[in-house]
């Protein structure tokens, strides 16, 4: 059997026009400028945690928890500024994996879908995990220079790329089969930011698809509707477009983002291939 675990580690406070850019038509309204603190809204934040035969792997890392004492100096001014964090205790990516009898070392894998703050703060927290990974489009970008990503809490965090490779039947043609099996599969899907990937886990029962913020809940694939903090709008629409038909499939248990409320499931259960 394969679990997913979904964790949720707090909250963050936005902008209505970040899941939502058409809420506003400033185009810079998701970041908060000149936008009043009482339109603010919380989402969750979460993370997610295969239990695989072949190891775990963690989808995102959530928020550090020294955000708790110290938000503006963990996150940077500019990070914390557009993404406010509430963490509770017991609420971090450590403190729940520990809470399932596993500490860091016991990952396999970290899988970041994308480098935004309130999904890569908590690497400080699992970076003794066998191996932190991102697409190569998305270290590219981090390397950049951009201003979205905040490089002060990756300091010291020993980050990889994943092996993606030219795959015709992935959305934009480039993937990663974890396993060799078909079971994990990692997927470039951008628009969000130039490396965002989603992560298809598979077996027999079906699957489920891990989009980290390629949506921010149901109505984002449903509605075709664009995010406020985006990279290329062209290929936003084709990986919602994309979620969306994944949706659609009948074997498809769920779609899990990084921020969706609606979403309330805590276990997502895979029959495996060559289970009986």
């Amino acid at each position: 059997m394969i679990r997913i675990r979904v964790l949720t580690c707090g909250e963050v406070g936005v902008d209505p026009a970040v899941p939502d850019r058409g809420v506003s038509k400033n185009p810079l309204a998701y970041t908060g400028l000149f936008r009043s603190a009482k339109r603010r809204i919380w989402l969750p934040v979460k993370a997610f945690l295969i239990e695989h035969p072949r190891g775990a792997i963690l989808v995102d890392a959530g928020w550090d928890s020294a955000v708790r004492s110290h938000p503006v100096r963990t996150l940077t001014f500019p990070m914390w500024f557009a993404s406010k964090p509430r963490l509770p205790e017991g609420a971090a990516a450590d403190e729940q994996l520990a809470a399932l009898g596993l500490a860091p070392k016991d990952l396999a894998f970290v899988l970041m879908t994308h480098m935004d703050i309130d999904h890569d703060s908590g690497l400080r927290l699992v970076k003794d995990a066998g191996q932190i990974l991102v697409s190569p489009e998305e270290w590219a970008a981090l390397r950049s220079g951009q201003a979205r990503y905040a490089q002060r809490p990756l300091l010291g965090i020993p980050i990889g790329r994943m092996p993606l490779r030219d795959d015709p039947a992935a959305p934009f043609g480039r993937s990663w089969d974890v396993w060799g099996d078909g079971s994990v599969v990692v997927l470039l899907t951008p628009g969000h930011t130039p490396g965002s990937v989603s992560v298809r886990v598979s077996g027999k029962t079906g699957f489920a698809l891990i989009v980290g913020d390629t949506g921010y809940n149901r109505g984002s694939w449903e509605n075709l509707r664009l995010p406020g903090p985006v990279c290329r709008r062209e290929a936003m629409r084709e990986s919602l477009a994309w979620v969306q038909r994944m949706r659609l499939d009948p074997r498809c248990l769920a779609v899990l983002a990084a921020h969706d409320p609606e979403e309330t499931r805590k276990i997502i259960e895979i029959q495996e291939e060559n289970e009986q």
